[in-house]
């Protein structure tokens, strides 16, 4: 069901399997996606409405195939008091973090470079953005609000969500409205992100497009940013990885890694989950307990082909040998089980989010999705190597500008003049030549 490897030792093959993982179907998702974006693009709306019924079993018309008034106001009654009430304080949780991003850095501040030369940064939300809800085995309201929150703290006009039909359930609606998302439309798939890049006759178009899929949707992301609509990273199937040492962890530890692991690949066939060990005998135990949990898994089909696919227990010879195969595998989610969470965080250079329990296994990958308020849209595949996590400053984008005074600009002109001319561009000399005959003139 999973592979126990020992890394020093790992075969191509397993070093590839192992840490490339679901991006491996990405490139494979190209062509099709390809074909799914030209179709859009020729028939727009009919496309979508085409997409809905071969994919999703869902025939829907151009009427409902945005999400209505009286379609939010049937949620909150379908999802009921208990559970409006939970998604309102994951929400409030949320949108603290999200003003605690914003607050943390200037929305605009400028240095003096040179005497009379200022150059600054604004920062100024997008006019528009597309949020991506993931379908596959479960409905998102954790996506949706995760995403739609920061957005709107970010101060973004026009926040679209597109949502496979079969998982725009209430409680993804009442996540929508309480977020503050304006538009939310029954589309998925790789349609519904060419839907948002291109535009159809109901869709307009957005500037940007956030959120996590398969590899279809990946790819279509993909096609998206080369058609020049932006995209946040490389958000695929979930993935965990656990760094864990046996001593001080307790007779629970390995039912707890278990379940973690489990948690990750319970989204899905393509999803990840690994735990990497300085300890045969944790390793032997956790392999026994998945063993356990997967036979009681509610997803038990799932769960086998993902823990078969690209999930392992990794052996290492030492906690800091952990450390770097976790910033070579660079996990969505990292949960450190080990006595000094604290020290090993100092050498985590690569990861989406880190989880740090204070005095026991007390935060995991479970309770970043649900409940703490960070971000749970994460780089995946690696991507954390270079990508950051979803947050405000994803839904802003800066403007720079600069100052310069007379002072400045004679300080500066020497530079334009040797450069521009070492360049060949006569012109850009030009523009200084004349400015410095008005320089001179001014001074007399």
């Amino acid at each position: 069901m999973i592979e126990t490897i020992t890394w020093a030792k790992a075969t191509e093959a397993q070093r590839k399997r192992v840490l490339i993982r679901s991006g491996l179907d990405v490139s494979r998702a190209m062509d099709p996606a390809m074909k799914v974006f030209d179709s859009v693009r020729e028939r727009g709306d009919d496309e979508l409405l085409a997409l809905s019924e071969k994919y999703d079993g869902v025939k829907l018309d151009r009427k409902n195939l945005r999400v209505s008034d009286r379609d939010f106001e049937d949620a909150y009654r379908d999802a009921g008091l208990e559970r409006v009430s939970a998604i309102r304080r994951q929400i409030a949780l949320s949108r603290k973090f999200a003003l605690a991003q914003l607050k943390a850095a200037p929305l605009e501040w400028q240095a003096e470079i040179a005497d009379g030369v200022i150059g600054g940064l604004k920062w100024t939300p997008l006019e528009s953005v597309g949020l991506y809800i993931p379908g596959g085995n479960a409905p998102y309201p954790t996506v949706m609000q995760i995403l739609g929150v920061p957005a709107k703290v970010a101060g973004v006009k026009r926040v679209v969500a597109c949502v496979p039909p079969k998982n725009c359930t209430a409680e993804v609606l009442v996540a929508a409205r309480e977020s503050g998302v304006d538009e939310v439309y029954r589309v998925g798939g790789p349609g519904a992100i060419a839907a948002m890049a291109l535009g159809t006759a109901s869709i307009r178009p957005v500037l940007k497009i956030v959120g996590p899929g398969s590899p279809m949707v990946v790819a279509a992301k993909f096609i998206a940013n080369n058609s020049g609509v932006a995209i946040d990273m490389p958000a695929g199937p979930s993935e965990v990885l656990i760094v864990a040492e046996e001593k001080g962890g307790g007779k629970e530890l390995p039912s707890l890694i278990a379940a973690d692991m489990i948690s990750a690949n319970e989204h899905g066939k393509d999803s990840a989950s690994v735990l990497v060990t300085d300890s045969r005998r944790l390793a032997a135990k956790v392999r026994a307990e998945l063993e356990l949990q997967v036979a009681a898994s509610d997803r038990q089909k799932d769960v086998k082909e993902s823990l078969r696919r690209y999930s392992a227990i990794v052996l290492v010879p030492s906690l800091k040998k952990a450390v770097d195969f976790a910033n070579e595998y660079a996990s969505e989610h990292l949960q450190l089980l080990v006595r000094n969470p604290r020290r090993v965080l100092r050498g985590i250079r690569n990861a989406g989010s880190v989880f740090i329990g204070k005095g026991g296994p007390w935060n995991f990958k479970a309770l970043g999705d649900y409940a703490i308020g960070v971000n749970h849209i994460l780089p995946t595949a690696r991507a954390a190597r270079a990508y950051s996590p979803v947050g405000v400053h994803t839904f802003l984008k800066a403007v720079q500008f600069s100052e310069v005074s007379q002072r400045g600009f004679e300080i500066l002109s020497p530079i334009l003049e040797t450069i521009s001319t070492a360049e060949l561009f006569n012109g850009h000399r030009n523009c200084g030549r004349l400015r410095m005959k008005i320089a001179k003139g001014s001074s007399r």
